[in-house]
């Protein structure tokens, strides 16, 4: 099936925001990228239940989101290339204030609820804390399937932010997995009722309590 124009996702416009550096994560120009249609309706599922989400646990309502783009240029292997990955710069919400991927040491529990909601709906997920090239966006894409990924380090890195930033327990965040993460861990899922994250019931559960629980922390 060809590629489609989107426009917006949960309703909300698509601004492009990379269009002059003062437009990061302030505003934009209106743009219309080719996605790959199975792309964009996983888009448009993902940010209608972070639509919902910031609304109910944060009291943010979404107006319009900011990203840094959707295709590259050339054939090369990113997914960008197919038109199944999205560069997720930020939100503006309807009180005229906005939230800003770049923002993380300042509003790590928004981010790690915002995360959390990624996560449900795509495998990969690379972050502020990955590696410079992710410091001022999200970048996903449907390139792998959603599932807990103990070998992978964006996931180390979002479990071992979300126990340290969102439930305060002390654990070091270098992305690497070991026995202090994973009764940290073990702890943490005792403590939300959820069995291991293998499963993937259990993975979906336990980001939805992240999202609630770090959303709520940014009201």
């Amino acid at each position: 099936m060809a590629d489609v124009r989107i426009e917006k996702f949960a309703g909300k416009p698509l601004l492009y925001d990379r269009s002059a550096p003062h437009h990061y994560g302030t505003g934009g120009v209106a743009f219309r990228p080719f996605v790959n249609p199975a792309f964009a309706t996983a888009c448009d599922a993902c940010f209608v239940e972070l639509v919902a989400k910031l609304g109910k646990h944060a009291k943010l309502a979404v107006a319009k989101i900011l990203s840094g783009g959707v295709s590259r240029s050339g054939t090369g292997t990113s997914y960008h290339h197919k038109n199944r990955a999205f560069d997720f710069d930020g939100l503006l919400f309807s009180d005229n204030s906005n939230w800003v991927a770049n923002t993380f040491r300042e509003r790590p529990q928004l981010y790690l609820g915002i995360e959390a909601v990624l996560r449900k709906h795509f495998g990969t997920v690379l972050t502020y804390d990955y590696n410079k090239d992710h410091e001022d966006h999200f970048h996903f894409d449907n390139g792998t399937p959603v599932g807990f990924k103990q070998a992978a380090k964006s996931h180390v890195i979002f479990i071992q932010n979300v126990i340290a930033l969102v439930y305060g327990t002390r654990i070091g965040r270098d992305g690497v997995w070991g026995p202090g993460t994973e009764a940290a861990l073990r702890e943490l899922r005792q403590r939300l009722g959820i069995g291991p994250l293998s499963s993937l019931p259990n993975w979906l559960a336990f980001l939805d309590a992240i999202a609630a629980d770090a959303m709520a922390l940014d009201n």
